[in-house]
């Protein structure tokens, strides 16, 4: 009962009027919790090795384009458990690229029926700005006729030298997650220093705000054995906005699996995933946008995930069989 609880708790915060946020999110959250949670880093006691792609917008012009890759390894020191892992991520945004480096740790331990796992991500933030593909005229050399929105002579544009301004911040995010055999809840604080990234002079500065996140899940048997239902839930804000998403897979003989997600105000997201052989896990999402503010034909991302016992031995390979 305990478990239902926190799943409707759960679903009950996510059903509040929230707009999308700014920082890039990935649809399969469900699969790289570590992305959004240093405490997911080898949580199942699994050798992980993969990476997402994702474009964004399609038919936009410098749409949105991420690029994640991470790599996990458990360990125990006498009878503690322990994990650690590195994220590699990149994030072109038109005339900006985002890219970002991070050691991660954790640390689970039992706790009444299930354990309790924390975690810590500690690395660095880089932000390049492209100044040699800044275009104000619409290709012609001149300011286009009636715009009322550009100059000529742009001070923030002028303010950096011929190829841009590239800048490196420090980053440290904190989290814990609560996880059993059939449901886990996770909080989290991502870039709690809030890194401040210096385009060169001090009035032209960005900076990634703390966010908060809670995401949680709680997988279904059904009559057929062969069935399982997984319904989750995924909440984050920098105090100024909010994204919040709720999904439902359903997975066949821990093989193949399908669902659906809802970005409030966003789009509905299609989401499908096999096992390609024991342990190697395709996946690929769709998100057909329902704002009238985007007209695009929609967002595509595609993840490759290995997992396995770290002994390197075939009869100790396994695969994650949940996806929360």
């Amino acid at each position: 009962m305990k478990g239902r609880a926190l799943v409707l708790l759960m679903f009950c915060i996510s059903l509040v009027d929230v707009q999308a946020q700014k920082s890039p999110q990935f649809s399969q959250y469900m699969e790289y919790q570590s992305a959004v949670n240093p405490a997911a880093v080898a949580v199942d006691d699994l050798m992980s090795v993969g990476g997402i792609y994702r474009l964004q917008w399609v038919g936009f012009k410098d749409a949105p384009k991420n690029l994640l890759f991470s790599v996990a390894y458990p360990f125990k020191i006498g009878e503690s458990s322990h994990g650690v892992g590195l994220i590699f991520s990149s994030d072109d945004i038109g005339l900006f690229k985002n890219q970002s480096v991070l050691l991660q740790y954790s640390y689970k331990f039992r706790l009444s029926k299930g354990d309790l796992s924390l975690g810590l991500n500690v690395g660095f933030i880089n932000q390049t700005f492209d100044r040699e593909s800044v275009d104000l005229t619409g290709g012609d050399g001149e300011l286009m006729a009636g715009d009322e929105y550009h100059q000529s002579s742009d001070p923030f544009i002028d303010g950096f030298t011929a190829e841009g301004y590239s800048d490196v911040s420090f980053d440290v995010s904190f989290g814990c997650m609560f996880r059993t055999d059939r449901y886990n809840v996770g909080l989290s604080v991502m870039h709690l220093t809030a890194p401040t990234i210096d385009l060169g002079s001090e009035n032209y500065q960005m900076y990634v705000p703390r966010s908060y996140g809670v995401m949680g899940g709680y997988r279904f048997d059904t009559h057929n054995p062969l069935l399982t239902i997984t319904p989750s839930a995924y909440v984050k804000t920098d105090l100024s906005t909010w994204q919040a998403e709720v999904s439902g897979i359903l997975e066949y003989s821990k093989r193949v699996r399908g669902g659906i997600s809802y970005r409030f105000g966003d789009s509905f997201v299609f989401l499908f995933g096999v096992d390609i052989i024991q342990g190697l896990r395709l996946g690929y999402s769709y998100d057909l946008p329902t704002s009238k503010m985007i007209r695009s034909g929609g967002s595509h991302e595609v993840s490759l995930r290995y997992c396995f016992k770290p002994q390197f031995s075939k009869k100790n390979k396994y695969k994650s069989d949940r996806i929360l």
